[in-house]
This record gives C-alpha cells, structure tokens and sequence, in this order.
C-alpha cells in the first residue's frame, strides 16, 4: 500500500465526536465525490464514491449521524488509473431530505451538490481541520517522506483549489497552486508544514511515521555534510603540507639549514619529519609548544622566506 493510501484509509477510520465537524467532512466529500440526479416526482438521487470499504463506511455513517439518511451500498468495477474496484452509496432524497440538506449547506436549491466551499461551513478550526481531512480522502496524496517532501490535493476547480488554499492559510500552513495538465494543484513541500498538515487532520500513524523518517534522513544528511566538510578539510591539508614540504627541501637544498633563521629553523625541521601532521599537532611538538594560530604565523614567515631565496 502507497503512503498515500495509508495516510487515507486512517483518515476514513476518524470519526468527528462534534456534530458541526461531522457536517464539515460530509461537506468535503460530497462536494468531492457526490452528483445528484432529479427525479419525475420531485425527489432526488444522491450517489456518493468511495475508492475504499473503509471510506464507504464512513460515508454511509456520516449520512446517517448528520442527515439521518439510511444510505444502500453496491460495489461497481471500473478502470481508473490502476483502481478497478469503486464503493457507491446511494440515497433517494425525498423533499423533506432535500430541504434538511439545503438547510446544511450541502445540496443547493436546484438540487445540485455544493462544489465549493461554504466557509459557515468551516468557521471553527476544529471544522476546519475536519473539512480538510475530507478533501485529503478524495483528492490528496503525499510521498513517502524517503523521498522528496511533497503533499497535494487535485482539483478541476480554481475557485475550490483557491478556498482550499486560503483554508490551509488560516491554520497557518503555507501551501501554493500549480497547473498540471487540466488540474489545479494545491501543494506543500515544506516538511513541518507537511507534519503540521497531518497533525491536523488526525492521522497521527502517519504523523509518526514521516516523523521517524524524517529525523533519519535529517541525522544522515548531517552525517555526510560532517564527513563532506573533514574530507574536504584533509585535502586541503594534505595539498597544504606536500606544498610546504617541497618548499623546506628546495630552501634546505639550495641554503643549508643553517641559513633558514633560528625562530624558523625548527619548524621547518618538523615539517618535513611529520608531513601528515596538522599545523596543531606541530604546535605541540615545538619546544615550547606553540598555538596553531602561532604556527601559522611562522609557517607563513618560512613560506615567505623560501620564495625569496628560492
């Protein structure tokens, strides 16, 4: 199963204690995944999809908490994408179901399902948090957090990919638009907000999960940044002392040691003893021993010196 698949079918087994949340999420799947069809004698067909009996279930739970709908389930076979197996629940909305859905936002006067969002709807956080959790089970994916830290929501409608956008904004997670063929994409790439955004629609074994591997790949990547920076360190090391070992030889070749000043001589003398040695571990060989800081001056002064007379 894709992390995705995961992180929805937890989703799907949430059930909102508030009433105005349960609202909030039969809002977001419907407005999703729902059409309505009139009927000759004035009632109303409402058939709602689900890719999962997970998902089915909670629709059929949800109609019944908050609509007091007894809904019929039947399974339909059909390719989408890799999917073939869908979940349908079906409701024959009479007038007196009708009015109750428009009273709630979900069905408008025509009959016709609310495809955007209705922010009487969302005016809690905790509605807000609810509505999106419904709209990450119909319309939401997220990669693995081994890969590249990436979550989005597909819409087919600007003025919904818009709200959806806003309302992640008012719970303080930024989140931009794109275009992807003839979709709208909502997205987040930032891994906190990614965390926050799980944290707030309740799928707290995912949460973990992305956070688990997070701190992995974040204790590797300072591992190789560590062992990047001390090999680098040593190359220049190495570069540094074969550089000033060639010089000492040609100065001593050319001079003689007894022509290399005295406060220079001994260093020089080291350097070539101990040419894998850093300028600290020279300092502690010196008689007194010296800083690094201080060798430094003085292997400076010697490289100096050489250039002159060489």
């Amino acid at each position: 199963m894709s992390f995705s698949n995961e992180v929805r079918d937890e989703a799907a087994r949430i059930i909102p204690e508030k009433a105005c949340c349960q609202r909030a999420e039969l809002a977001a799947l419907i407005a999703m995944r729902a059409e309505t069809t009139l009927n000759e004698d004035g009632s109303c067909n409402l058939q709602l999809e689900s890719e999962n009996a997970v998902s089915a279930r909670k629709v059929y739970r949800l109609l019944k908490e908050v609509c007091g709908l007894q809904a019929s389930a039947s399974v339909v076979e059909r390719k989408r994408f890799k999917q073939k197996r869908f979940y349908l629940s079906q409701v024959t909305l009479q007038k007196a179901d009708l009015e109750r859905l428009q009273e709630l936002g979900l069905i408008d006067q025509d009959g016709n399902v609310v495809k955007y969002l209705d922010t009487k709807i969302t005016s809690r956080n905790c509605c807000k948090r609810a509505y999106l959790r419904g709209i990450f089970m119909c319309k939401g994916f997220v990669n693995r957090p081994e890969a590249n830290y990436h979550l989005e929501m597909v819409f087919n409608d600007i003025r919904m990919a818009k709200d959806i956008k806003k309302l992640t904004g008012k719970l303080d997670i930024e989140s931009g638009i794109s275009e992807r063929k003839n979709n709208l994409i909502v997205y987040i790439k930032d891994s906190e907000k990614i965390v926050d955004y799980l944290r707030l629609i309740g799928t707290s074994n995912a949460l973990l999960e992305f956070e688990n591997v997070r701190i992995i790949k974040s204790m590797r990547n300072q591992v190789n940044r560590q062992v990047n920076c001390e090999t680098a360190n040593l190359g220049k090391t190495i570069d540094a002392s074969v550089r000033q070992v060639e010089l000492i030889e040609a100065l001593i070749a050319k001079l003689g040691v007894n022509k290399i000043p005295v406060q220079l001589r001994e260093l020089a003398l080291l350097r070539i003893d101990h040419p894998d040695s850093t300028l600290k571990e020279l300092g502690t060989l010196m008689d007194p021993p010296l800083t690094k800081s201080g060798v430094a001056y003085r292997m400076r002064k010697l490289e100096i010196f050489a250039e002159e007379n060489l």
